[in-house]
């Protein structure tokens, strides 16, 4: 950044009431498309103010290392050396093993053309670096709008209401086990269907809402078919360890 850019003299972070996004969507005019999703992982429903947004809480919904996520976290308002203050609201938190501030645009060259703009990214990117925190600028065109990507999570998603019994984590822990956790896909869902069958419809939707849960993981970026392992989330976890 430029050198004649005034300093940060004070940063504060702004949180919605009871953790809530700190805004809605009805608190503006839009014209765009605009929504809001439900979250089971977070056990809430979250608004969305632009398409590229809401498919970002899909991914993060279905993605395995997300433990949970707020869109319009908080607001950060920057007091600057020549007596201005400037504010800027992210576009999602991401609890990882970090923390993870996300800023949502459709190409990567788009956060640089507002000089303006790019200064308050600029600057909640020295804040957050000062907590602790990741700040990323993800691209639509490249991380988010991706096949098969965006098609697994919207398949996944789909299925993210279905009711789960105890039952259905005793089975799929019984036949994973002798595997060190791992089963493919096929195995998978034929368990959780208990027909012995890899294409059962039942035991699809079940093993999306295990993904969902985080009581399974996969790997997102690769086509969902019968043969794509899957491994159970307490074996993941060992492995790190």
């Amino acid at each position: 950044m430029s050198n004649t850019r005034p300093k940060i003299t004070r940063a504060r972070i702004i949180r919605g009431k009871g953790g809530a996004p700190i805004r809605t969507i009805l608190e503006h005019n839009y014209v765009r498309p605009t929504g809001s999703t439900i979250s089971v992982k977070c056990g809430a429903a979250f608004p969305w103010e632009a398409r590229d947004e809401a498919r970002l809480m899909w991914i993060s919904e279905a993605d395995f290392r997300v433990h949970s996520y707020l869109p319009q976290p908080f607001r950060m308002e920057f007091d600057l050396s020549d007596g201005s203050m400037l504010t800027y609201i992210p576009d999602l938190e991401r609890i990882t093993e970090d923390v993870e501030i996300v800023e949502v645009k459709r190409t990567a060259g788009e956060a640089t053309r507002d000089p303006g703009y790019g200064f308050k990214l600029h600057l909640a990117k020295t804040v957050c670096a000062l907590r602790g925190w990741k700040f990323r600028i993800v691209s639509a065109e490249d991380e988010i709008r991706q096949e098969p990507l965006l098609s697994n999570v919207r398949r996944i998603r789909y299925h993210r209401l279905t009711q789960l019994q105890s039952l259905d984590y005793l089975r799929l822990g019984e036949a994973a086990a002798p595997k060190a956790g791992r089963l493919t896909w096929g195995e998978a869902v034929a368990v959780l269907g208990g027909r012995d069958d890899p294409w059962d419809v039942n035991g699809f939707a079940k093993l999306c809402a295990l993904i969902v849960r985080r009581h399974v993981y996969v790997d997102l970026a690769l086509p969902l078919v019968p043969t794509r392992l899957v491994m159970l989330a307490e074996y993941m976890r060992a492995s790190e360890d």
